[in-house]
């Protein structure tokens, strides 16, 4: 039996009342809302930070990370900009590489954001899928990941990555906004049944410190 208990993850009580109890080495997934993501992405990052190394891949060619922002996080929730690492990924093999080499990193956050995004329109080619959930799976094993996903190209609402990348996952929490309430739900828990939800105002997600001046990306990165 895989030992639970309850942790802060998000640092936003809703969420975190679904998610938990989690495990030690667990991986977890949001997807959905790109607005809500965005922002559970930025906070996830400043939280895990208090606790030890993040590792944080982000699989666009541009964008998706804004360190003013984590830095903002960071003086509400006193977190250590020094553990944060950044790695971007500009195709699916990059994304492959990165991961293999955070196999062997123990105790750590591993923080990926659209790890499927370089993958074709073709499902055919969803063998490439396949390896990274893989890698997910060997990485979660003395890890922390948290996964922030797109909602499957494939016409149902599930998260991209296909049925291994679902089975690898130990929770996985969808969320949309509707009008100006946002809805949390639950996907898959271990521990819970599914379909549980937790409802809030989109204002709470307004909750950010004012944007500060920030050092370059670059100071950031990680090469792999």
């Amino acid at each position: 039996m895989v030992r639970s208990s309850k942790v802060i993850i998000t640092g936003l009580k809703p969420i975190d009342d679904l998610l938990n109890p989690v495990g030690r080495y667990w991986s977890i997934e949001f997807y959905g809302d790109s607005y809500v993501l965005d922002y559970l992405f930025h906070r996830s990052i400043a939280i895990q930070s208090r606790r030890g190394q993040v590792y944080v891949v982000v699989s666009l060619e541009f964008g998706g990370i804004r360190t003013d922002l984590i830095e903002a996080f960071c003086r509400v929730f006193d977190c250590r900009l020094t553990a944060v690492s950044i790695s971007r990924a500009f195709k699916t093999r990059d994304v492959v590489r990165i991961l293999e080499s955070l196999i062997g990193v123990r105790d750590s956050t591993v923080v990926l954001l659209y790890p499927y995004n370089f993958l074709g329109d073709d499902p055919s080619t969803y063998y490439e899928a396949t390896e990274i959930s893989g890698l997910i799976n060997r990485v979660s094993a003395e890890n922390t990941v948290l996964i922030f996903n797109t909602t499957t190209r494939f016409g149902s609402r599930m998260p991209e990555g296909g049925s291994m990348h679902h089975h690898v996952v130990e929770v996985i929490l969808r969320v949309k906004r509707l009008g100006r309430s946002v809805v949390a739900e639950l996907v898959k828990h271990p521990a819970k049944p599914t379909g549980l939800r937790r409802l809030f105002r989109v204002e709470l997600l307004k909750e950010k410190a004012a944007p500060v001046d920030t050092v370059s990306l670059l100071n950031w990165v990680r090469v792999s």
